[in-house]
């Protein structure tokens, strides 16, 4: 058999079989560790492939290369999800499970965890079919995610104090990246949840992984549902926030416009929501997208500070499956995806006086960032791991696969 004949191209014969004997095994610890370990600059290396895959999504035409994920409700209320991504150079997919509910009678705390708990794996194969990697998904997931919210807020000029609902995986790397991107200028996180215990136990493995990786100064603090005073205490810390992230998959807005105190604070918050990513899932209140859209803001139709829009990562789909979007009854010119706002920036072409006050915006204005998640960016993530897991020597290498 000529080799040659696979892809129908050019590549040499040892080319593709050297392809064929590139595997990669990669557990949960091994890639847990091996991001944790990422110094500042490769944190951002990483970030840029995201922003790549983000821009070639829109105003890139990859979306169209896409295809629809599968889902799976079995009668037990086990919840399963097929998810197939292309690139020119990479196909793949990823599967995720959601158990079925333990039964109410089950007292067990490791049970209950891992209710909480999505688990799954990507499997990845180059341009020509060869398999390349099989990685654990549960850290993929919740990194690629929280890198999409990352980048936004990065452009931000103050991250004093940060406000995260939620104490589950997102919540988790959304405290890890900000603490490595940011760490020397963050003051306070505080971490809102329903459950104390799950707050507190968040909090622990931050301040033990701080220690050893990021060494900031930052003060972690708890508040649940159940602690006296609860909505005083959340109000407050509200109206004080300079970064609100939002990583529950809820079905009500978590905290109303007015808690945000808009109209008396000296600057406004930047708001970013990836817990919901269902049209009926909601986190912030459709009020604080409509002032986004009705107060200075960048306008993406005039290139003025007219209006501001709500930035999403994926336009398309974002106006059927993003519950904030579709409750607030937001057209298309009143979101821009970030995809978009990349290419912006990265080509300049706006022109000096309209980069200018998109980057104004930007760092100093009303930013609601909402996210679905983007499919591709797993195969990114995916790739980006692999590529740095060889560089480390790290996982189970299997030869002629």
């Amino acid at each position: 058999m000529d080799v040659r004949g696979i892809d129908g191209g050019d590549e040499t014969r040892s080319t593709l079989l050297s392809r064929m004997s590139q595997f990669t095994v990669l557990g949960d610890s091994a890639i847990r560790q091996l991001l944790l370990n990422l110094s500042r600059e490769e944190i951002k290396s990483f970030q840029h492939d995201i922003e790549d895959c983000l821009i070639s999504i829109s105003p890139g035409n990859e979306s169209d290369y896409q295809p629809s994920p599968g889902i799976i409700n079995r009668p037990d209320g086990q919840k399963i999800l097929f998810r197939p991504f292309t690139s020119p150079e990479n196909v793949g997919t990823k599967i995720i499970v959601h158990p079925a509910p333990a039964p109410e009678t089950s007292e067990s705390a490791a049970a209950s965890r891992a209710q909480q708990a999505l688990h799954g794996i990507v499997v990845l194969v180059d341009k020509c079919g060869f398999p390349t990697g099989i990685l654990n998904a549960e850290e993929i997931t919740g990194y690629r995610t929280t890198m999409s919210a990352m980048i936004t807020y990065s452009w931000r000029r103050h991250t004093e104090h940060i406000l995260i609902f939620g104490a589950g995986k997102q919540a988790l790397w959304h405290s890890r990246l900000a603490l490595a991107l940011r760490g020397d200028e963050i003051k306070s996180i505080t971490i809102v949840n329903r459950s104390l215990e799950r707050a507190q136990e968040l909090i622990q493995t931050v301040n033990r992984e701080n220690s050893l990786y990021w060494k900031s100064s930052c003060q972690l603090r708890a508040l649940a549902h159940t602690q006296e005073g609860f909505g005083l205490q959340l109000q407050t810390i509200l109206a004080e926030a300079d970064a609100i992230f939002c990583t529950v998959p809820s079905r009500e807005p978590l905290f109303p416009i007015v808690a945000l105190n808009l109209e008396k604070r000296s600057r406004p918050p930047f708001i970013s929501a990836v817990g919901s990513w269902q049209p009926d899932m909601i986190e912030v209140d459709p009020a604080i997208l409509h002032h986004v859209t009705e107060t200075r803001g960048f306008n993406k139709n005039d290139g003025t500070l007219s209006s501001g829009a709500v930035i999403v990562d994926d336009d398309e789909h974002a106006l059927i499956h993003a519950g904030e979007i579709v409750r607030s009854g937001l057209n298309k010119d009143q979101i821009v995806s970030i995809g978009q706002v990349l290419s912006w920036k990265r080509e300049g072409s706006l022109g000096a006086e309209s980069t200018h006050d998109l980057n104004w915006w930007l760092a100093e204005g009303l930013i609601v960032y909402k996210s679905i998640g983007v499919s591709v960016t797993d195969l990114v993530a995916g790739n980006t791991i692999l590529a740095l897991a060889a560089k480390k020597d790290l996982g189970t290498f299997i030869s002629d696969f």
